[in-house]
C-alpha cells in the first residue's frame, strides 16, 4: 500500500497544491493553535491567526511545511514561490497576506474538499441531531472503481428485503454512469419522478424544509413500485446522458441542515411507507457521493474486487470515513462485499483484502468504554466486521437489460443467502422471524382425508361445473376473481392517474375476462381494491367502448348499463355497440390517414360517454370533457372487429393508430385526465407494428396477461377453493400463498406425487407445470381451466384415490383435450403456424414419434425455428421434442414412457444460459 505519511511536497506548480497540502495538515492535526484559517486563491494566500500570534509565526511556520526557500520577499511583501523550470530562479511568486482575528467557528460540510481551509478539518463532524424520520434505515453501496458488482448488488439486496416483507425505497444516485436508471428503463416502465427532479425541489426550497420534494415524491413515485421496490431513477429521460445540473453538495447552504439531503429521503420514504432506503452511489472520490457517505447515520456498504487499486482505494475510503464521521455505538457499522473472485487461485488474495478491510472498519468505530464485566470482545467485533464474500459466477458477468430479468438471474444465482446478513440488517425484527415449514403445517388448512364417496363424487362434478364455466369469460361471473402479477402491476404503476396501455396476451389468457372484470368493479379505485393494490386513490369511472361479439346477454345489458353510468349526463345516451361498429366499419372501407384513423377511435370513446361527437370536432369535445372529468376507456374484441388483419394493409394501420397515435394523443392531454386499457392478442400487435414492435412490448411487458409457474399453481388452487369443492381454505390464504406454501396446499387437489407418496413418480405440481407449459415455459390461463375441467369429469368415477380431487389416470386423460383447444388455439392466432401443425398432424403413425429429425416430419430447418419460437418444439442436439400440451393433440408417441419433467429441466437450464 502506498505510503500515507504527511510531507513537504515535491512540486507545488499552482495555488491548488498550496491548498491541498495545507488542508492535508489540518486534517492530520499538525497547525499550531493559533492558525485559524488557510485559503489559497490563484492571486494569493490568505491565512489568518489569533490575535496573540505574530504575523511572522505564521510566515515561519509557512517556510516548514512547505520547505527551505520556499517563502521569500518580494517587492516589500512576503510569498510562496511557486516551482518553475529546473535550474531557473522562480518568477512565478503567490503573495501572503497575514491577518489577526478571534476565532469563529465556521460551518462544516460533508464534502470530500470542504470550501474552508480551516484547524477544524481534523476533528469530525457535526453529529447528527436526532435518528432519521420515522427511523427509517438508510443503506448506500460505493465502490472505490466502478464494475465491480456494486449496482447488481444493490438489487438483490433491495429485492431481498422487500422480499422479507419490508418497502424499500431504492435510489439511484449515480449522476454520471447510472445503472438502476437503466434496467429500470429497459424493464418498459415509465419514470414519472427522478433523483434529479427531488435535488432540484430540494434546492427550490426556500425555508429550508423538504415540503414540495417529499410531496411531489410521495404522489408519483408510488407509479414506479415494483413489488415492495419503491425506484428512484435517476433522471425521467434516458436520452438525456449531460452531466446534472444540480449536485447533492448544491444543497449545503448556511439556512439549511448539513444533513439535508439524507434527512429528505428519510421523510420520503417514511411518507411511502418504505422503512429502508438503499442508495446506489457514484463510484471513486466523488462529491455526488460524499453528501450520503458523510452522514454516519447511514449504513456504509463497499463493494470491492481483490485487485489492488480497488481494494486500496477502498481501504483509503473508509479511512477517510472513519476521520471525517466516524460510526458510534447508536451508528450502524460498515460493511464490505468482496466480489468477483474465484474460490480456486483467488484464496490467498481474499483472506488478505478481508483483513485489510476489516482492519479499516474497525478504525471508523470511536471508542467506548470497555465492557463492565471485562470480557475481551475481539471475536465478537471480528465476526460482526467481517466481509461478505460474493464468489464469481459467470453468470453474472453478462447481464440482461430489464429489471425483472436482472432480478431473477440474482434471484437464481441467490444472491439473497449470499447478503443475509445485510437482510438481516435492514429488515425490521418483526419480520426477521423466522417461518417453518413442517411436513404437515402448512397443510392444516385442508389435511387431505378420506372422504365420503358421495360427497367426493359431488365435489368433483361441482369443480368440473365451476372450471366449465370459468373457462370462457363470456359466461363467468363478477363474483370473485384471482388477481394477477400484471394486473397488479398495472395498478401499481397508475395510483395516481388514469392508465394508458396496451394488455397483450395470447389467445385464452384471459384479456375478455380481465376486461370484464374491471367494468363489473365500474370504477378503477374499486377495481384496485378488490385486486389488493392500497393506495389508489384515482376514482375514475371505467367505461367499456368495444367489447367481445361472444358476450352473453346477460353481459351484454350490463355492460349497457356501466355504460349508462359512465355517460357525461343522466340525459346522454351512449353509443350502442353496433353503431360503433358501423362507424369502424365505414372508416375501414375508405383510406383514412392516420390522424383520421385517430380521430375514428377518438369518436368511439366519446360516444361510449354519450358525447354527441363526429370525427372533425371530437378532439375538441374530449379536451373540454377532460377538462371537468376523468375516465378510463376500456378496448376489447379487436380480433372480431378485424378478422382480415394479417392480410389487410388497412386494418392493421387501424389497429397502430389506436395502439400508438390515440395513447399518444392521450398522453398529450394536460393533467392526463382520460385513460385508455387496451386488450389485444399479441399477434395482432407484432402484426400491426412491424417497426420496432420489441420496443412496444417492452414498454407494456408488465401489463401482458401471462402465467408464470407460482401463479398457474395460485390459478389451480383458487379455481378448487373459489368452486368450493376444496374446503378449508380461505381466498385470502390463496393470495398470500408463497411458492413453497402453494404447493403443499394444493396436496388435497391432486395428491403430492402422479402416484403415492413413496412412488417414484412425478411431483404433481411440477407434472402439472411442465405439462400445460410449452417450450417457452408459458402457461395459458384457460388451458389451466380446461384442464382442471376434464380432470375433475374425468375422475368422477374413479374411486381409487379417496383423499384427492383429481386422480393421476383422469389428470393424464385431461391433456388431451386441453391439447386439442390448444392447437385450435394457436392455429387462429397464427395460420402460418397452424399449416405447419396441420401437416404435423397429417403425418402417418410411423413418422408421429417423439423425438424426431427435421427428415422424418418432412419439415425445413426455417419451419422448425418457427414451430420452435412458438414453444411447439425444442431442439436437443439433432433432435426435437413436442411439449406435452401439443403432443396429444397431434397424436404424437413417445419413445417409452415421456420424461416430462426431465425435459421441462432441460429447457428450463437452456433459457438460463440463454
Amino acid at each position: 500500500m502506498p505510503e500515507q505519511e504527511i510531507r513537504t511536497p515535491e512540486h507545488i506548480y499552482t495555488w491548488v497544491d498550496v491548498d491541498a497540502h495545507l488542508a492535508a495538515l489540518a486534517a492530520n492535526g499538525r497547525w499550531p493553535d493559533w492558525l485559524h484559517e488557510c485559503d489559497a486563491f490563484w492571486d494569493g494566500l490568505d491565512v489568518t491567526i489569533a490575535p496573540h500570534a505574530l504575523p511572522q509565526e505564521a510566515l515561519s511556520w509557512l517556510g516548514e511545511v512547505f520547505g527551505v526557500g520556499s517563502t521569500t520577499s518580494h517587492e516589500g511583501e512576503t510569498v510562496l514561490r511557486l516551482d518553475d523550470v529546473p535550474g531557473h530562479p522562480s518568477a512565478r511568486l503567490l503573495p501572503i497576506s497575514v491577518r489577526q482575528r478571534e476565532f469563529e467557528t465556521p460551518r462544516r460540510e460533508p464534502r470530500w474538499r470542504e470550501r474552508r481551509i480551516v484547524r477544524g478539518l481534523g476533528e469530525p463532524l457535526p453529529r447528527p441531531e436526532a435518528p432519521f424520520p420515522g427511523n427509517v434505515r438508510i443503506a448506500a453501496l460505493h465502490s472505490f472503481k466502478g464494475g465491480v458488482g456494486r449496482t447488481l448488488h444493490g438489487v438483490a439486496l433491495a429485492d431481498a428485503v422487500a422480499q422479507r416483507g419490508d418497502r424499500v425505497l431504492l435510489v439511484d444516485a449515480d449522476l454520471e454512469a447510472p445503472g438502476i436508471t437503466w434496467m429500470f428503463g429497459a424493464h418498459g416502465r415509465r419514470v414519472d419522478f427522478g433523483y434529479e427532479d427531488f435535488l432540484a425541489l430540494l434546492h427550490s426550497s426556500e425555508d429550508g424544509r423538504p415540503g414540495d420534494a417529499v410531496t411531489l415524491g410521495a404522489a408519483y413515485l408510488p407509479n414506479q413500485m415494483i413489488g415492495d421496490v419503491v425506484v428512484m431513477p435517476t433522471r425521467r429521460s434516458l436520452r438525456d446522458i449531460a452531466p446534472p445540473r444540480l449536485e447533492p453538495t448544491d444543497l449545503l447552504t448556511p439556512d439549511r441542515s448539513i444533513y439535508y439531503l439524507t434527512e429528505s429521503l428519510a421523510e420520503l420514504a417514511d411518507r411511502l411507507g418504505a422503512r429502508t432506503v438503499l442508495i446506489d452511489l457514484r463510484a471513486g472520490s466523488s462529491e455526488l457521493a460524499a453528501p450520503v457517505l458523510l452522514d454516519p447515520r447511514v449504513q456504509r456498504i463497499f463493494v470491492t474486487t481483490v485487485s489492488d487499486q480497488a481494494l486500496y482505494g477502498t481501504v483509503r475510503t473508509i479511512q477517510e470515513l472513519g476521520r471525517r464521521a466516524p460510526t458510534r455505538a447508536d451508528d450502524p457499522a460498515s460493511v464490505t462485499v468482496i466480489t468477483q473472485f474465484r474460490q480456486e487461485g483467488h484464496r490467498e488474495l481474499a483472506a488478505s483484502a478481508a483483513t485489510m478491510l476489516r482492519d479499516a472498519i474497525s478504525g471508523t468505530l470511536e471508542q467506548t468504554v470497555p465492557e463492565e464485566d471485562g470480557e475481551d470482545r475481539t471475536v465478537d467485533r471480528d465476526v460482526t466486521l467481517e466481509p461478505i464474500f460474493s464468489v464469481f459466477q459467470d453468470r453474472l458477468l453478462a447481464l440482461p437489460a430489464p429489471w425483472e430479468a436482472v432480478v431473477d438471474v440474482v434471484r437464481r444465482q441467490q444472491l439473497a443467502q449470499t447478503l443475509a446478513p445485510l437482510v438481516e440488517g435492514l429488515t425490521s425484527p418483526e419480520e426477521r422471524e423466522e417461518t417453518v415449514f413442517t411436513e404437515a403445517a402448512p397443510m392444516t388448512a385442508a389435511v387431505p382425508r378420506r372422504e365420503d364417496p358421495d360427497d367426493l363424487v359431488h365435489r368433483r362434478l361441482v369443480l368440473s361445473d365451476f372450471a366449465g364455466r370459468l373457462a370462457y369469460a363470456e359466461t363467468a361471473d363478477d363474483t370473485d376473481f384471482l388477481p394477477t402479477e400484471s394486473l397488479r402491476n398495472m395498478l401499481v404503476s397508475h395510483r395516481t392517474e388514469p392508465p394508458l396501455c396496451a394488455v397483450t396476451g395470447a389467445k385464452g389468457s384471459g384479456k375478455t375476462f380481465t376486461q370484464l372484470q374491471m367494468c363489473f368493479r365500474k370504477t378503477w379505485r374499486e377495481y384496485a381494491r378488490d385486486v389488493g393494490v392500497e393506495s389508489v386513490t384515482l376514482d375514475a369511472l371505467l367505461t367499456p367502448v368495444l367489447v367481445s361479439k361472444n358476450l352473453s346477454d346477460s353481459a351484454r345489458e350490463r355492460i349497457s348499463k356501466i355504460q349508462r353510468d359512465a355517460a357525461v349526463s343522466p340525459e346522454a345516451e351512449p353509443a350502442t355497440q353496433l353503431e360503433l361498429l358501423d362507424l369502424i366499419d365505414g372508416a375501414l372501407r375508405s383510406e383514412l390517414t392516420n390522424v383520421q384513423w385517430r380521430r375514428i377511435w377518438l369518436t368511439c370513446m366519446a360516444r361510449a360517454v354519450g358525447i354527441d361527437a363526429s370525427p372533425e370536432d371530437v378532439e375538441e369535445k374530449l379536451v373540454d370533457f377532460g377538462s371537468a372529468n376523468t375516465r378510463i376507456f376500456l378496448f376489447d374484441g379487436l380480433e372480431d372487429l378485424l378478422q382480415d388483419l394479417l392480410d389487410s394493409d388497412v386494418q392493421r394501420q387501424a389497429l397502430r393508430v389506436l395502439l400508438i397515435d390515440c395513447l399518444d394523443w392521450l398522453r398529450s392531454l394536460r393533467g392526463r385526465p382520460l385513460g385508455l386499457v387496451i386488450f389485444v392478442r399479441r399477434d395482432l400487435v407484432q402484426s400491426a407494428i412491424r417497426q420496432n414492435y420489441e420496443h412496444f412490448f417492452a414498454r407494456y411487458r408488465d401489463y401482458e396477461l401471462k402465467w408464470n409457474h407460482s401463479e398457474a399453481l395460485r390459478l389451480a388452487l383458487w379455481v378448487a377453493q373459489r368452486s368450493g369443492a376444496l374446503q378449508g381454505i380461505t381466498p385470502e390464504e390463496v393470495a398470500a400463498a408463497k411458492p413453497q406454501r402453494l404447493s403443499a396446499m394444493l396436496h388435497p387437489l391432486w395428491g403430492e406425487k402422479m402416484g403415492s407418496p413413496k412412488s417414484r413418480e412425478a411431483r404433481s405440481d411440477g407434472w402439472f407445470l411442465a405439462a400445460l407449459s410449452d417450450f417457452t415455459e408459458q402457461i395459458q390461463a384457460r388451458d389451466i381451466v380446461i384442464f382442471i375441467k376434464e380432470s375433475a369429469a374425468f375422475s368422477v368415477e374413479d374411486s381409487r384415490w379417496p383423499t384427492r380431487l383429481l386422480v393421476p389416470a383422469a389428470m393424464r386423460k385431461a391433456l388431451v383435450q386441453c391439447s386439442l383447444v390448444k392447437i385450435r388455439a394457436i392455429t387462429e392466432e397464427s395460420p402460418k403456424v397452424g399449416r405447419l401443425l396441420k401437416h404435423l398432424d397429417g403425418l402417418t403413425s410411423e413418422k408421429k414419434r417423439i423425438p424426431f429429425s427435421p427428415e422424418t416430419v418432412g419439415l425445413s430447418n426455417e419451419s422448425l425455428k418457427l414451430l420452435a419460437a412458438n414453444g411447439v418444439v425444442f431442439r436437443e442436439e439433432d433432435q426435437y421434442w413436442i411439449p406435452e400440451i401439443f403432443r396429444h393433440g397431434l397424436s404424437f408417441k413417445a419413445t417409452g414412457r415421456p420424461k416430462i419433467l426431465a425435459i421441462a429441466n432441460l429447457v428450463r437450464q437452456q433459457n438460463n444460459l440463454d
